[in-house]
């Protein structure tokens, strides 16, 4: 499910709950500036390319997760936003989506996702290139960041979603990161999503973070720590 969809359904959750308990909330000021392009530290050019069962089995497991999610099924490979939904400015929909979706080309892409509290979710991808795509597929998902710090779009059912896009402070991470932070409001409420996006080798990976509150950033710095450690093959706590 792309991510305009599935935030669209969330937040139409996140709508109801709060008309039931008189509690919403609206999106806040103003969300940092985006940091500058992050150059890769080193060549990955010359890095094994992953296949799909391997990339699948490197991803994170629940022991990751913080406390209280669950495992959900891997969405299906290609999945994406739902018929008629619609963006504004349309390049803004690839926004949260896969990388490979963001990229094309890749020889491998895989998916986790996990399901907390309160609407709470983590979502895990990544894809692997041949013939040092990998800095290319990186550069090309921080290029898509500028141009939309601040867009709307619909759902197949009409419903209207604005999302804000704004920088995020993270530790460097692999050969090379950046992190953002996506506000996504419908019908009053707001969904709160911190994403890391890391080079790894041949392995571009993204994890994104949602909560209806906002999530705390050290969860996320650990989450993607954790995903270097275990795309690299290296053991760590």
């Amino acid at each position: 499910m792309g991510s305009l969809t599935r935030l669209a359904l969330l937040a139409g959750a996140l709508a109801l709950t709060a008309t039931a308990c008189g509690n919403g909330k609206d999106s806040g000021g103003p969300l940092p500036s985006l940091g500058p392009t992050v150059q890769p530290t080193q060549s990955p050019g010359g890095a094994p390319v992953l296949d799909e069962y391997t990339l699948r089995s490197d991803l994170l497991d629940l022991t990751a997760m913080p406390a209280g999610f669950t495992a959900l099924d891997d969405p299906p490979p290609g999945a994406s936003g739902g018929a008629g939904a619609k963006t504004d400015p349309a390049q803004c929909a690839k926004v949260l989506e896969a990388i490979a979706v963001q990229a094309p080309g890749a020889a491998a892409r895989a998916a986790a996702q996990f399901g907390g509290m309160n609407f709470a979710s983590v979502d895990i991808d990544a894809a692997s290139y041949a013939n040092g795509g990998a800095a290319q597929a990186f550069s090309a998902v921080q290029s898509l960041l500028t141009g939309c710090t601040k867009y709307a779009g619909t759902d197949a059912d009409n419903t209207k979603v604005e999302f804000r896009l704004g920088g995020l402070s993270q530790p460097q991470a692999g050969d090379g990161s950046t992190a953002f932070q996506v506000r996504t409001t419908s019908e009053g409420l707001t969904l709160y999503t911190d994403v890391s996006i890391t080079l790894v080798g041949s392995t571009v990976v993204q994890i994104a973070y949602s909560d209806a509150k906002e999530p705390d950033p050290q969860q996320l710095s650990a989450m993607t720590a954790a995903q270097v450690r275990k795309l690299r093959g290296a053991a760590g706590p």
